[in-house]
């Protein structure tokens, strides 16, 4: 690789761990998009299973103990489900749809985040607000399409958040449940990636040599969930997710 890869990726991973870390949702939209712009859209995917997993640990040990575990109870078993069906789907892709779908995905995700941070109003809301249902079920099937979407584009935060927010008026709870879920998520990916060959030893030795600033960046994304306000700062990711999946969708 060249030296400016590197840099690019070490910003995806770290940046990925800041974002999981303080505001829960958009680390796996924008930590697969950045990927993408320097190696294979399915190398990139397998890299950022354990990147993700080393920046959920870091979440779990600054979330310990305030997440939902009868929600989680209810979510993990159908995820892993999700995590099996999307490791045989990938075999199936190209990279040039892949690379299209990311993209696509990052647009629609960071459009729509941003226009919910621009008009907060009830009618925005109220088309996603789920808060009235309280089945067993709705959570089985969030679970699965969960698993199912992190493993085929890291973005099973998006499903998740939609699903959650409605059930956590505290945003600690929130981001603690969601760091918890992917850490088994993330976990079960690992294996499913190396079983289907995107993610071999050698990746998985590279990741390790980032932890320390993926374990960094977990604790600056801490830092800002406790003490600052952060509607700024993600409005400033969601801009960059925005061009860049522009720029992928484009350059497919």
């Amino acid at each position: 690789m060249e030296s400016y890869h590197i840099i690019i990726i070490v910003i995806a991973v770290s940046g990925s761990a800041v974002i999981k870390n303080s505001v829960g949702i958009g680390a796996g939209v924008f930590l697969l998009p950045v990927l993408t712009l320097v190696l294979p859209p399915k190398v990139a995917l397998g890299l950022g299973a354990p990147a993700m997993l080393i920046s959920d640990l870091v979440g779990i040990k600054n979330y310990w103990g305030e997440w939902d575990k009868r929600e989680l109870a209810f979510l993990l078993p159908p995820a892993i489900i999700g995590v099996v069906l999307g490791g045989l789907l990938i075999l199936q892709v190209s990279d040039r749809s892949f690379k299209l779908f990311v993209g696509a995905v990052a647009f629609i995700f960071s459009l729509y985040r941003l226009v919910k941070i621009k008009y907060p109003g009830d009618k925005v809301r109220g088309r996603l607000n789920i808060s009235g249902i309280t089945s067993d079920k709705l959570s089985i099937l969030f679970g699965f399409f969960g698993g199912l979407v992190s493993t085929l584009i890291h973005a099973g935060g998006i499903v998740m958040s939609i699903y959650l927010i409605n059930r956590h008026s505290n945003k600690r709870g929130f981001v603690a449940t969601l760091v918890v879920f992917f850490a088994m998520i993330n976990l079960s990916k690992w294996i499913a990636y190396s079983q289907i060959g995107i993610l071999t030893w050698d990746i998985a030795i590279f990741v390790l040599m980032l932890s320390p600033l993926i374990i960094l960046g977990g604790f600056i994304g801490n830092i800002i969930n406790r003490k600052l306000q952060y509607p700024l700062f993600q409005t400033i990711v969601l801009v960059l997710t925005l061009i860049i999946g522009c720029r992928l969708f484009v350059t497919a």
